[in-house]
Parts: structure tokens; sequence; C-alpha cells
């Protein structure tokens, strides 16, 4: 098992994420000095799965994901994939949630029509009645 998942598996052991977990998930991030895509990607596995979360990892999630993907001015593929899978990952779209898009759209020196399109949709979007196809 990796460290990377192992770290998961700890964390969500309780399925939650309490304020007395925040400081380990900080200091496995800055652990290497610097913050990037790798750790955006632990962050939205801890965010997507936890069934319940404090405001302190709230803030965190929120502060690292702008720190990272506006590092470049740019918002790339890799990063919208993360953020899709925040939105609509957990079937809500929460006010923090569209809060965030709307940042970094106001932000973000350069952005795709893909880009847009997913604020689009999801700043209009109703909170909870939404699909994205299927049955």
């Amino acid at each position: 098992m990796s460290t990377f998942s192992e770290f998961v598996s700890t964390i969500l052991a309780d399925h939650k994420i309490d304020e007395s977990e925040v400081p380990h998930i900080r200091e496995y991030l800055y652990q290497d000095g610097r913050l990037d895509l790798e750790d955006v990607k632990l962050l939205v596995e801890l965010y997507c799965s936890a069934a319940e979360y404090c405001t302190a990892f709230d803030d965190l999630f929120f502060d690292v994901l702008e720190k990272v993907i506006l590092a470049d001015g740019e918002i790339q593929p890799a990063e919208q994939f993360y953020l899709l899978k925040m939105i609509y990952s957990d079937r809500v779209i929460r006010d923090r949630e569209r809060e965030f898009l709307v940042k970094l759209r106001q932000t973000a020196t350069i952005t795709t029509p893909d880009f847009e399109a997913l604020c689009d949709e999801a700043l209009t979007a109703h909170s909870t009645a939404w699909s994205v196809g299927g049955n």
C-alpha cells in the first residue's frame, strides 16, 4: 500500500475529518516544502470521501486548491478534473464550492472554454436536483 493510500485510510478511518486531524493533513501536504497537484489530489480524495469534516479542513482545502490552481494564473485541464470531482462527487453543489469557482474565475488570468462551461453549469444548477446523465 502506498503512503498516499495509507494516509487517506488513516484519516478517513472514522469517515470524518475533525479538528485534531487537520494539523496532520497540513504536515503531510507541506512535507516536501511545496504545494502541487498531488496535494490537490490528496485533498480532493479526502474531501470527497469524508462523510463530514470540520471548518478547519474546509478552510485548508480551499486555501490549498486556490494556491495550486492559480499558481500560474491558468486553469489547466488536470486542475479542472479535480474541480469537477469536488463539485459533483457528493451529488450536492455547496455554496462554498460555488463561491470558490467564482473566485477562481475572477482571479485567473487565462481560462478555457471548458472551464467557463464548468462554471456556467455549476453556478446555475440547483444544489441537489441536477443530473449528469444516466439512469
